[in-house]
């Protein structure tokens, strides 16, 4: 009977000798998964010292909260049991996104209300990076104390508050229900366009059609008025533009949506078909 103690050629050695192991391509490269995930993370970290890796490690998740993209950490087998210095426990993760710059926020706050001032029919839409950066419910404050027609996109939908009386439907471009397609793209005079992510299958293959002009897009790290751009992100802005809303009492009674958001198709027999169900 053979037993194996101690695995001499496993992990940053097999790594250095480019020892043919399993889980591996058999060329002895231990580099190859590591360059694949570069391109979907914002950082990265093969731990091979003891007394680098708790930088390398609080480095990838400092990143990975500030960014809120993945990153990857590679633990070598032999690396896992190491014991490393504690220091690094002091400093705590930093887990909120700095403030934005006072004035930058202010211009934005500014040139949105004198925008909203003389808009006709202002809209919301909350799109895919309004949920992925957790401003869903300051999206929903700002429906309410506005009263603003109240859109999501697909990728945002089951991020809105399909309750509130003004919630206005899907718009996707051409795939939008008619009476979502014209408040959208005819009488929508400025649009708070909360993390817009406009890819194919979000706007109907490109068949979106609103005024750049007419476009507030709040994302994690900026702000684009009719595509001039401020270095103030989307959460201190929406905090602050609600507080803005309130104290001047700047709400308007909810708008009246004159179309149906969930039309439900006449059905001529009881059999579910394909046609039936793609147009619920």
């Amino acid at each position: 009977m053979v037993r194996y103690t101690e695995l001499t050629l496993s992990g940053v050695t097999a790594m250095k000798n480019h020892t043919l192991m399993h889980h591996t391509l058999g060329t002895g490269n231990f580099d190859m998964y590591h360059e694949m995930v570069k391109h979907i993370s914002v950082d990265t970290a093969i731990l091979t010292d003891p007394a680098t890796a708790a930088n390398d490690i609080d480095r990838c998740l400092n990143a990975m909260l500030y960014e809120s993209r993945p990153v990857y950490i590679g633990v070598p087998v032999d690396m896992s049991h190491r014991i490393i210095s504690s220091i690094g426990l002091k400093t705590p993760l930093v887990r909120q996104l700095p403030p934005n710059d006072m004035n930058e926020e202010s211009n934005v706050i500014q040139e949105i209300r004198s925008r909203l001032r003389v808009s006709r029919y202002p809209i919301i839409i909350l799109d895919g990076n309004c949920v992925r950066n957790g401003c869903t419910e300051l999206a929903k404050e700002l429906a309410k104390c506005t009263g603003y027609a109240f859109f999501t996109t697909c990728m945002g939908k089951g991020g809105a508050d399909e309750t509130l009386p003004d919630f206005a439907g899907v718009y996707q471009g051409g795939g939008s229900l008619p009476g979502v397609r014209k408040a959208v793209e005819e009488h929508a005079d400025c649009v708070l366009w909360l993390g817009s992510f406009r890819t194919d299958f979000n706007t109907g293959e490109f068949t979106d059609n609103v005024r750049e002009s007419s476009i507030i897009d709040l994302q994690r790290f900026h702000t684009l008025v009719g595509g001039k751009k401020y270095n103030a992100g989307i959460k201190g802005i929406l905090k602050a533009l609600i507080r803005e809303l309130e104290a001047n009492n700047a709400s308007r009674p909810p708008t009246k949506i004159s179309w149906d958001v969930y039309p439900t198709p006449a059905r001529t027999s009881n059999e579910l078909n394909q046609d039936y169900l793609w147009t619920v």
